[in-house]
């Protein structure tokens, strides 16, 4: 049985939104990584649809997270949105809904879009798509850099958990 997915494109103002229907299986990922390996040099901020996959394997998975990997990598920002319980639960169990974390909606992501890029730096310079801002800590300091904050009260020594005790 031959499976089949399409990808529609839509241009929005600061992004391109990209919507694979079908299934995403070992079949179908050589597709979808083509197009978003084509994508990624000409669009800064790419949002991945993904409430249209009826089915989606480790493969899809791996292209996702690559292309998230490779936008990163190239100053890019890729934003996945999936409303679809068995989709998001999949992300969940491999541990990938933490390091590409799901909006439900594509409003979400795009609501957001703006704010990320459009934040001036304390040199009034936007910020650039897919880098972070550094956040200042109450003290002053910059996160990472400076003096680390007082220490507080000194913890007392707990009594272990499961993974202390011996077997």
């Amino acid at each position: 049985m031959q499976y089949e997915l399409t990808v529609n494109i839509r241009h929005e103002p600061g992004c391109t939104i990209v919507t694979p229907a079908g299934e995403l299986d070992i079949a179908t990922t050589p597709q979808l990584r083509e197009l978003l390996l084509a994508l990624l040099p000409a669009h800064p901020a790419l949002v991945i649809n993904l409430d249209q996959l009826s089915f989606c394997d480790a493969t899809g998975l791996g292209v996702l997270a690559g292309a998230a990997n490779r936008a990163r990598a190239n100053g890019a920002s890729l934003h996945l949105v999936c409303s679809r319980p068995a989709i998001r639960r999949l992300f969940e169990l491999t541990g990938l809904a933490h390091r590409l974390p799901l909006a439900r909606t594509p409003g979400e992501v795009l609501a957001a879009l703006p704010e990320a890029h459009d934040i001036p730096d304390r040199k009034g310079r936007a910020a650039r798509p897919g880098h972070r801002q550094a956040r200042r800590h109450p003290s002053g300091t910059t996160a990472g850099r400076g003096r680390p904050p007082a220490p507080g009260p000194a913890l007392a020594p707990s009594g272990g958990d499961r993974h202390d005790r011996p077997a």
